[in-house]
């Protein structure tokens, strides 16, 4: 299992989420995000090729 670390700006802390609670989406500009919802916050992370080919497997 994969965990991917977001920030949450509303507490300023790292939150980790595991991969099965994570959407990978693109952008209007062409970039991959990881989306996520922890306790009601919406998390969007932009991914690197590298990142968002190791969450696509």
């Amino acid at each position: 299992m994969i965990c991917i670390q977001f920030y949450n700006l509303k507490t300023k802390e790292k939150i980790e989420v595991p991969d099965d609670q994570i959407e990978i989406v693109t952008m209007e500009n062409g970039r991959k995000a990881a989306k996520a919802e922890v306790n009601g916050t919406k998390l969007f992370k932009f991914l690197s090729k590298a990142d968002s080919d190791k969450l696509a497997k």
